[in-house]
């Protein structure tokens, strides 16, 4: 099979990057785009770094078709908004180029049940819905929760510190529910690898899955104190607790309330506590 040109969209940061890495290591040439042009990193990375208007889908299907983008990968996540998303999407499909789509999906199968749940599920369940309506051959990437979050700064992760049921570095931990429910865990660059070796399948499913890890919050608190050599403060938020909103409040969660009050961030982890508990991350190879 000849070389595929890959456009990683997201890709000069956190999950985009590792993938860009990965990509670049195990062979194969990855333009990078992304909304800036940046010298610098493009050294880094030893990729090429496209300027990105998501606002002109336009110029979108002129960037793919000169660069012979054959495949993209999008890692835009939420801060991008779904406008973004959506424009990459119909971009893709009519550049005469494009064949094969990776959505900005991540973490846990679009199930009718889950998308029920937090906002951001219904969201990109309608972004397989638009790809289904498509001739681009895609799939749908679930790996878990990223275990860089709980190495962080010890691994090697540009994903950043977002404290979320276990805080290594505040020696605490609020666990959702029973938290006997296995969960899916998987390394950021381990996903990277891992999008390395599906490119070179001559065909996809609509749904691919890495597994890095599975276990239990229990489990892993158990794992977390053995490698600390501390007992960590641990409190469980009810399921009722969970179903309003709340959740208990994480020492190293403060460095994040300038720009996710906590009150919006309480939210969100007890969201995620809901999907835990209900068995959402706990889905099979």
């Amino acid at each position: 099979m000849s070389p595929r040109t890959i456009a990683v969209f997201g890709g000069t940061g956190k999950l985009g990057r590792a993938i860009v890495e990965e990509r670049i290591t195990h062979g194969g040439y990855a333009p990078n785009c992304d909304l800036k042009s940046d010298v610098q990193i493009s050294n880094v990375l030893g990729a090429s770094i496209l300027a990105t208007d998501y606002d002109n889908v336009n110029s979108i299907v002129k960037q793919l078709e000169t660069n012979d983008v054959d495949t993209v990968i999008s890692t835009l996540g939420s801060t991008f908004g779904t406008d973004s998303e959506i424009a990459l999407t119909k971009a893709a499909e009519s550049s005469k180029k494009t064949t094969r789509y990776i959505p900005s999906i991540w973490r846990i199968p679009c199930s009718p049940e889950a998308v029920a749940i937090p906002p951001t599920m219904s969201a990109k369940s309608g972004y397989l819905d638009i790809l289904a309506s498509t001739s681009l051959e895609y799939t749908a990437v679930s790996n878990g929760i990223f275990l860089d979050y709980y190495g962080f700064p010890k691994v090697k992760s540009y994903l950043g510190n977002l404290p979320r049921v276990i805080d290594m570095a505040g020696n605490a931990a609020a666990i959702p529910g029973s938290g006997d429910v296995p969960v899916v865990f998987s390394y950021s660059f381990d996903v990277g690898r891992f999008i390395a070796a599906l490119l070179s399948s001559a065909m996809w499913e609509k749904e691919s899955v890495i597994i890095g890890d599975k276990m239990t919050w229990n489990e892993f608190l158990i794992v977390a104190e053995e490698t600390k050599g501390t007992k960590l403060e641990s409190k469980h938020d009810s399921w009722t607790t969970l179903q309003k909103g709340r959740s208990t409040a994480l020492p190293s969660q403060r460095q994040l309330y300038p720009y996710l009050p906590q009150e919006k961030l309480e939210r969100i982890c007890a969201t995620f506590g809901v999907l835990f508990e209900n068995g959402f991350f706990n889905f099979q190879a």
